[in-house]
């Protein structure tokens, strides 16, 4: 008798209470999970409408041979440097990998690079290419004119360190206008996409 009492003990069937309380929480989890993919979706989103939005484009000197280009410095006394600090440092971070994937070295200013660089941002009203005192454009630029480095445009500039001309450019609208991480991720995206258009 106790081990049929045991087996019908055993079979006892859950509950209505019970079985409420299991779907409740089924449903918690499931309303939970839903939400952090619908966040997950309407980020990815946002992302990638700013992404649409931002506008890169490159100039550079048509004539100019970048093989014989080896090694290039950042311009010290660049009065138009990205404002912020955090993503000035992004940003020097992001150029370096490209310049070197590209096969540069970074030098000082003092060894006698070929190249001077720049990286310009966050002002209204400064010319983006008077900041390191060069002559400005180069011959065989296409025709392209000084840009006003209005705030929200990022500009990295290639000078010939011994012509003194710039020789190559490249202008990212649409990528210094937002914070904290996105911001990060759209001046990461704006350097790939002007190196892709590297001189071969």
């Amino acid at each position: 008798m106790d081990s049929e009492a045991r087996v019908t003990s055993g079979d006892k069937k859950p509950s209505a209470e019970s079985c409420e309380r299991s779907s409740y929480v089924n449903t918690r989890k499931l309303e939970g999970s839903v939400k952090k993919i619908l966040a997950i979706l309407a980020s990815m989103f946002l992302m990638s409408i700013a992404v649409l939005a931002q506008q890169v484009s490159v100039n550079y000197n048509h004539s100019q041979s970048f093989a014989q280009y080896h090694t290039y410095a950042w311009g010290s006394q660049n009065q138009n440097q990205i404002q912020n600090s955090i993503l000035a440092q992004v940003a020097q971070q992001d150029i370096n990998n490209a310049m070197q994937a590209k096969g540069l070295q970074m030098v000082q200013e003092t060894q006698n690079p070929d190249l001077i660089l720049t990286a310009n941002g966050g002002l209204r009203q400064e010319t983006s290419y008077s900041a390191w005192g060069m002559r400005g454009i180069g011959g065989g630029m296409g025709g392209i004119t000084p840009e006003q480095n209005v705030e929200g445009t990022m500009i990295v500039d290639l000078y010939d360190a011994k012509s003194k001309s710039l020789v190559w450019r490249g202008i990212a609208q649409n990528t210094l206008n937002n914070n904290g991480n996105k911001n990060q991720q759209m001046v990461e995206k704006a350097v790939q996409k002007m190196f892709k258009q590297w001189p071969k």
